[in-house]
């Protein structure tokens, strides 16, 4: 004999519960269609039942009025427990006005406590308007609960509350946690005004049913906190799937705040007015890993306090994705766990207070940061853009473009040694104005590496391209700088490298770096200045492979103005100095490597300067014959290369 006292809860075992469960993975679910007629088809969707008929609310039997005064909430109750022992779908017709549902002390709650489809003629159309008297402070109130194990679908209508609750919670809907697996669609509704407009709490240990909580197409704003409480015990796990909607404007707290065991699946929608983070995964003693966590073309306003702060990778480790998403404030994104950020947009329409940044490290290392495809481009200063000051963390960012305004820095490095950056493929522009001075890399220690990148514009005149800060340690022991394949284009203030020696370590003879291109230098400064002055910091900087665009003319001190290891010489004087691109050889320090110079009309190397000739005092090189040197900036000098 079959038993069939369960058939009508929705709990089911977790392996059927999670096939039963792709259609919604999915987000598609069945959308409503544009009729309302009551056909079977129009009430298709992930839930809905083979029914030939409904159950309507305005049914005499039950008798709402939805004139906005009379109490329907003894009817609502009345038509929810019919259609749930007939199995049907319960419709909520446009009303005359509204259906006022008042709860008091003794009915606090309209409660599904069985499995129920319920549709709206539209949210436009179908207005809830809830209001309460006398409720216990003591509790948190629902305007619909919906009991542990029973699955829902519930889409076409719009939720209002008047009491505005200061003394005590009253929430829209209400998914009770328990030991039994749910799955909830929750579509085209709207809730506006209650102190949360959903509220997922966690239940205690022994509620580790899995709730499968769809959003799709909803406008949700509270009138105090939470958009969306999701809250899971310790031990147990729960999905969320937000599609298309809007989440906005709070007076407290967060818009939706989410504990980091939970699976989130979020795409095309809006966050905007959160007094807090738009965003917040958060929580402390968890049990296990989401399988998933990720934020796809949604769209964060200005008007965020803060947008998404990951999960803490002291108890979860999986990777955060966050693709092709805009952000309009700062910060947008704290990072405390393994985070992939791609194709996103970063910008803000003013500067916000306290000086936040785009990126930031926040906690909870170690953990890896991949940044690729993104732009960043705010209108007024940068804070930094990316904030990556902390020890134990790898990053990645590749194929980013920044573009600067104002003043700031671009992205901070190194809080230790051990850190690893890789930045490659990158645009860093500032405009070539006064107005516009950018640092583009600030940085204290870690091991770098930075390939294939442009810099453009106007450099802080204190400062350099990179800016090497001084610390009172000092970089550490494994800290290095490795730069190839770059280009410095129209630098029109500032230097390259700039270092403070003012901490125990030296940045000295930790940076390398070859094939890096350097035109249209516009700025006076030398290539690499340092703090205080006479502090001696090399570094290793090869010369591009290949011949020079233009010759260089021999003179007493003869400048190698580009950077290619291969140049025509013209004119037949002595030369005892050979300098990097300036004449002082502030920028020797920065050069290593060999070139390859050729005498057009012959001209004489002489010792005295920074020549070494190896006990000579002059060596000539007829015209149409070349002389390899080699140059040491630990050295300071320059040697011919034998053979």
């Amino acid at each position: 004999m079959t038993d069939t006292s369960d058939q009508n809860k929705g709990g089911v075992p977790r392996r059927l519960f999670l096939q039963g469960s792709m259609a919604v993975a999915a987000g598609a679910l069945i959308r409503p269609t544009s009729s309302h007629a009551l056909s079977s088809h129009a009430l298709t969707g992930a839930f809905a039942l083979q029914t030939e008929e409904v159950v309507d609310v305005t049914d005499p039997r039950f008798g709402a009025v939805g004139d906005g005064v009379t109490n329907d909430r003894a009817a609502f109750q009345a038509a929810i427990d019919f259609a749930i022992r007939r199995r049907r779908v319960l419709w909520i017709p446009e009303p005359a006005q509204s259906y006022r549902i008042v709860l008091d002390s003794n009915n606090d709650h309209l409660e599904i406590n069985g499995r129920l489809t319920i549709r709206g003629a539209g949210r436009q159309n179908t207005l809830l308007n809830f209001g309460a008297q006398g409720l216990d402070s003591s509790k948190v109130q629902a305007a619909i609960l919906v009991r542990n194990g029973y699955n829902v679908d519930i889409s076409g209508f719009r939720m209002e509350e008047d009491a505005s609750p200061v003394d005590y919670e009253f929430t829209g809907l209400h998914f009770e946690a328990g030991p039994e697996n749910q799955k909830a669609v929750v579509q085209e509704v709207d809730i506006d005004g209650f102190t949360h407009c959903i509220y997922c709490p966690s239940g205690g240990n022994s509620a580790t049913g899995e709730l499968f909580l769809t959003i799709q197409s909803c406008d949700l704003s509270p009138y105090f906190q939470y958009c969306l409480a999701f809250w899971t015990a310790e031990t147990g796990h729960k999905r969320l799937h937000i599609y298309d909607s809007y989440l906005h404007d709070n007076q407290e707290s967060h818009l939706v705040y989410c504990h980091p065991h939970n699976s989130i699946h979020v795409e095309n929608t809006r966050f905007d007015g959160a007094t807090s983070w738009a965003f917040q995964i958060q929580g402390s003693a968890v049990g296990g890993d989401p399988e998933y966590q990720r934020f796809i073309g949604c769209w964060f306003g200005a008007r965020n306090e803060q947008s998404i702060i990951t999960q803490s990778r002291a108890h979860t480790y999986t990777l955060v994705e966050v693709r092709n998403c805009v952000f309009e404030g700062r910060p947008a994104v704290q990072i405390r766990s393994d985070i992939l950020i791609d194709g996103c947009y970063f910008t803000t329409p003013v500067d916000p207070p306290g000086g936040q940044n785009f990126i930031g490290a926040y906690s909870n290392a170690p953990w890896k940061a991949r940044i690729t495809n993104c732009i960043f481009a705010a209108r007024a200063n940068s804070q930094p853009d990316i904030e990556l000051r902390l020890e134990g963390i790898e990053v990645e960012i590749d194929n980013c473009q920044f573009y600067n305004q104002n003043a700031g820095t671009f992205i901070t490095m190194g809080s230790s040694s051990e850190n690893i950056y890789s930045i490659s493929n990158c645009l860093f522009y500032s405009r070539p104005s006064d107005a516009a001075q950018i640092t583009v890399f600030d940085i204290n220690d870690g091991q770098i590496n930075i390939r294939r990148c442009r810099f453009v514009g106007k450099i802080a005149g204190h400062r350099g391209v990179l800016f090497f800060r001084g610390v009172e340690t000092g970089p550490g022991p494994d800290a290095r700088l490795q730069i190839d394949d770059c280009l410095f284009n129209g630098i029109s203030g500032g230097s390259l490298f700039h270092v403070e020696e003012t901490g125990a370590g030296s940045w000295s003879e930790r940076i390398f770096g070859s094939n890096n291109r350097i035109t249209n230098l516009i700025s006076a400064k030398p290539l690499l200045t340092v703090d205080p002055e006479g502090s001696q910091v090399f570094g290793y900087l090869n010369p591009v492979s290949g011949a020079a665009p233009a010759p260089l003319t021999a003179g007493p001190t003869l400048v190698i103005n580009s950077n290619y290891d291969q140049y025509d010489v013209f004119g037949s004087a002595d030369v005892s100095f050979i300098h990097w691109w300036y004449s002082d050889g502030l920028s020797d320090a920065l050069f290593s490597g060999v070139v390859t110079l050729t005498a057009s009309g012959g001209f004489t190397l002489a010792a005295g300067g920074n020549i070494d000739l190896g006990g000579a005092s002059s060596r000539a090189i007829p015209a149409g014959t070349t002389i390899r040197l080699f140059y040491e900036p630990s050295q300071s000098s320059w040697s011919v290369v034998a053979g």
